[in-house]
């Protein structure tokens, strides 16, 4: 018997759901199979969205797919990541088991604008949002450090983990959490132990130094709760309004790609020309984001940003239409500054990151080779004048500046060296 659930998605300007339509999942016989059919009332509905503009559009059919085991592209980006799933095995043990169960988690923080029911009436209940005054009231922050380093968690901190959530469907496998603070919806990412540098304020000088780079990012702020480093970026895809919290609609460049993820843990089946060509179906805002996004690129490769695979790359759909998400998740990696190969293909010599490679893909951004170089260039001088500054303003300190380096403008965007 195939598994099912009822999609319901946030529509814009809506802080209450509506039933889109009816998902439903066989993998009995392989390949599973995946089927989607919106409902009629939804279609008769004036304010009606696609959940999906390109693979789901909204009329009346069946659509079906085999890739992701039978899971749809965005309703696969509301499933929690290596740290939700993680998370909900270790507070409901054997409850969570396989990909479908995930739908039926209480989560009020996936990403996007779906939620998830048994019954066409309503989706599941949700957790109540963590309040930032609370972190100070209950054991949170301690449970979400247990449950990182796999740690036994007392009965107090259990509950405040299980009633708050201590998972979200934000992507990696690093902990964080979702937190209501100021008016606004923010995500918060923590450091571990094992980190080879203080990964918060890192990231944060990197978010700075994207926007000096004229490259979108969130905003974010780094604050100190219990004598721990936290990040908090604010949720593009959450806005609080008087009548309560909306949700955009988002959907990951894998979704973009029709990537297959059950085919390998990340098939990088997509590339940033690729990415970039996509934008003209998608987006009404493609010649921005085209631009955005080719900064982007040249500042992954200048700043060995090489976790960018195409679940770290975003669409937003912020109203009616769909744009490119701000940048997210730059951190620079130790083990890749010499010979870079970011983690999605640049151009016309795979993903290796140097001037010439970023240059053969201008056209997909429709750019000219002049325009594609200017690019390059001040994004080039403004990493190379600007990361030591930004590193001060967030207190890096001096062992960690010296450690992060080597990641900053590499010698290979100076005279354009041979490509082997």
């Amino acid at each position: 018997m195939a598994e099912v659930a009822y999609v319901f998605v946030y529509l814009p300007g809506q802080v209450e759901p509506t039933v889109a339509g009816r998902f439903e999942r066989d993998s009995h016989t392989p390949p599973a199979v995946g089927r989607f059919v919106y409902g009629e009332s939804y279609l008769r509905n004036p304010s009606a969205v696609p959940i999906d503009p390109v693979v789901l559009p909204l009329r009346e059919q069946l659509f079906t797919t085999t890739l992701n085991s039978g899971f749809f592209g965005v309703i696969r980006d509301a499933i929690p990541d290596d740290w939700g799933r993680h998370v909900a095995t270790k507070l409901y043990g054997g409850e969570f088991q396989q990909p479908f169960d995930y739908l039926w988690l209480p989560s009020g923080d996936r990403i996007g604008a779906l939620a998830f029911g048994r019954t066409h009436e309503q989706p599941i209940a949700e957790r109540s949002l963590l309040r930032w005054e609370d972190l100070e009231s209950i054991p949170y922050l301690e449970a979400i450090q247990k449950l990182d380093r796999n740690v036994p968690l007392t009965p107090a901190e259990e509950e405040a983990a299980i009633v708050f959530g201590a998972g979200t469907s934000a992507g990696g496998a690093r902990p964080k959490f979702t937190v209501h603070r100021d008016g606004a919806v923010w995500l918060a990412k923590l450091n571990r132990d094992s980190d080879r540098f203080n990964q918060v304020r890192v990231e944060a000088t990197m978010l700075d130094l994207a926007a000096a780079c004229g490259i979108r990012v969130p905003e974010h702020h780094v604050v100190r709760v219990h004598g721990q480093d936290i990040l908090l970026i604010k949720r593009f895809d959450r806005i609080v309004t008087a009548a309560g919290i909306t949700r955009q609609r988002m959907v990951s460049a894998g979704t973009v790609f029709l990537a297959n993820e059950a085919a390998a843990s990340y098939s990088y089946t997509g590339s940033y020309p690729r990415f970039a060509r996509e934008l003209s179906r998608w987006t009404v805002t493609g010649d921005e984001d085209r631009r955005q996004l080719f900064r982007r690129m040249a500042f992954n490769a200048l700043t060995s940003s090489t976790d960018d695979h195409e679940r770290n790359h975003a669409l937003v759909a912020e109203g009616i239409h769909f744009q490119l998400a701000p940048a997210f998740d730059l951190v620079p990696q130790l083990g890749n500054t010499q010979k870079r190969y970011l983690a999605l293909v640049i151009g016309h010599y795979g993903a290796i990151a140097v001037r010439e490679n970023l240059l053969s893909s201008a056209d997909s951004f429709q750019l000219s080779r002049a325009e594609a170089n200017q690019h390059i260039d001040e994004v080039q001088w403004t990493v190379r004048t600007h990361w030591h500054a930004k590193a001060t303003d967030w207190d890096v300190c001096a062992s960690d500046v010296q450690r992060i380096a080597g990641c900053f403008d590499p010698p290979s965007f100076e005279a354009n060296p041979p490509i082997v």
